[in-house]
């Protein structure tokens, strides 16, 4: 299946030897000043940096809101672990005053997906749900997904993160991270090993483990 992005960059590109007067879209506002303008930008911001930029590395985006900063840490904690691995490109994305529509395309071209949510009122807040909504419309399948986040209470919500992410078909190997309250330099290290981790996943070198099957006994 093609990205919806790459069928109006097809159709840019037959407007754009034509005159061009306005944009009439079937929904929204009629375009009349400078319409070759918008046409051009669209065309910048539908092009998938990400892809041109990372061609030879494997790309992890990090999403986070944090009500108190201290799901803000671990996200940070835990890019800078996935950074330590070489070979991954890690993209660090605060959820706050965005709209989730246009992370779409940076979605689309990630290779692993990491969503960090405080607990509110036993469950993830609105933005996270509203980013996760959005990747119907994307092509998602077999990227690799993670959860994180701080609580006070309970901590559902990196439960329900992980639940929603293999709904939509993403591998979840790693199981996510639940701090309470303001994580320690214990727990920011966790953060850090998380984001090891995610990153071997991604490029493959993931630590095997020997399992003693008599002391399992």
């Amino acid at each position: 299946m093609r990205p919806f992005r790459e069928y109006v960059l097809d159709a840019i590109a037959l407007i754009e030897p034509l005159e061009l007067n306005l944009i009439a879209p079937a929904h929204g506002p009629i375009l009349r000043h400078a319409p070759r303008d918008y046409v051009h930008r669209y065309r910048e911001l539908a092009t998938p940096r990400l892809f041109n930029e990372a061609r030879s590395e494997k790309t992890l985006v990090v999403f986070y809101i944090s009500a108190y900063g201290n799901t803000r840490r671990m996200a940070e904690s835990l890019a800078a672990g996935a950074e330590s691995i070489g070979g991954v490109r890690v993209s660090l994305y605060d959820l706050e005053c965005s709209e989730a529509g246009i992370f779409t395309d940076l979605v689309e071209e990630a290779d692993g997906l990491a969503f960090g949510s405080p607990t509110i009122n036993a469950d993830a807040v609105k933005p996270i749900w509203d980013l996760l909504s959005s990747l119907t419309s994307v092509n998602v399948k077999g990227k690799l997904g993670a959860a994180f986040g701080s609580y006070g209470w309970s901590g559902e919500a990196v439960r329900l993160i992980e639940d929603r992410l293999r709904g939509l078909k993403l591998r979840v190997p790693v199981e996510g991270l639940r701090i309470k309250l303001v994580p320690d330099a214990g727990e920011l290290e966790a953060c850090r090993d998380l984001g090891e981790q995610l990153a071997r996943h991604l490029t493959g070198r993931v630590e095997h483990r020997e399992i003693d099957m008599a002391a399992l006994a």
